[in-house]
């Protein structure tokens, strides 16, 4: 039995029956949008068919695409979600009705044409669990940048200023984004604005004396500002020792500093 003469002559003779097939699934109110939607998809399937149904070709590959869109239109929770189930799933229903009608409804035919419908399905998801990641991912760097932004205030001045919190993670990431400054440009002084650090503690003492330690190494000198009375408060009631790092309560007073040494 040839699965591709068999399809093929199902969607050329019967695309019409197998639409209101489709259509019947849903509200008045969705009728036409899902007619079109499934006239659309058994254009992409009969190219699928012209290669076998196989899911790793590009007309497997356009298919997914249609339907990402059809996603985007619908919305993830309803595509999902879908008569409890994947919409994707169900596209298959119209086609295996029509299979029995004509008595080709059998286990090899039927197998393979539910596979292919699993693999789109498991396709899909796959590309949104990797998009969602890339999205994710984008925005850790994105809020990294925010949360310790580097920029050239002076000539040989860069300022970077740490949001939130300070832990050993993020201060290697931050020592790496500074180094790499230092190393492409001729940078003397680096100003550290700790005003926007949430807790001050003794492990915060600890993470800017690494930063400190690493610039130091490079040939350039740390200068901390944004000390406000809590955070000296903090310092000098923990007996946090910060070492040779030179404090300043603004970023101007240390600019001035700089400038005048």
């Amino acid at each position: 039995m040839d699965l591709k003469k068999i399809l093929k002559d199902i969607i050329e003779n019967d695309s019409e029956k197998l639409i209101q097939y489709w259509i019947e699934m849903f509200s008045d109110e969705e009728k036409d949008d899902e007619y079109r939607y499934y006239d659309d998809f058994l254009g992409f399937f009969e190219e699928c068919v012209e290669v076998n149904l196989d899911p790793n070709s590009d007309e497997a590959d356009a298919l997914v695409h249609f339907l990402k869109k059809i996603i985007e239109i619908k919305g993830e929770d309803k595509f999902f979600n879908f008569k409890d189930s994947v919409y994707t799933c169900y596209l298959k229903v119209p086609i295996l009705k029509d299979l029995e009608e004509k008595g080709y409804f059998n286990f090899d035919l039927v197998s393979k044409v539910t596979l292919f419908f699993e693999s789109l399905t498991s396709k899909i998801i796959v590309d949104i669990l990797n998009q969602n990641r890339e999205i994710q991912e984008s925005a850790m760097d994105e809020l990294e940048e925010r949360e310790a932004p580097i920029s050239e205030i002076w000539e040989g001045v860069i300022m970077i200023s740490i949001v939130g919190t300070l832990d050993s993670n993020r201060v290697l990431k931050i020592i790496d984004k500074v180094l790499e400054r230092l190393e492409k440009n001729n940078v003397e002084n680096v100003i550290v604005d700790i005003g926007a650090i949430y807790d001050v503690n003794s492990e915060v003492s600890r993470q800017i004396i690494k930063l400190n330690n690493a610039v130091h190494f490079m040939g350039s000198k740390v200068y901390l500002t944004g000390i406000t009375p809590s955070i000296a408060k903090s310092l000098t009631h923990l007996d946090i020792n910060l070492g040779d790092v030179k404090t300043f309560s603004t970023t101007k007073k240390a600019m001035e500093f700089i400038l005048g040494s």
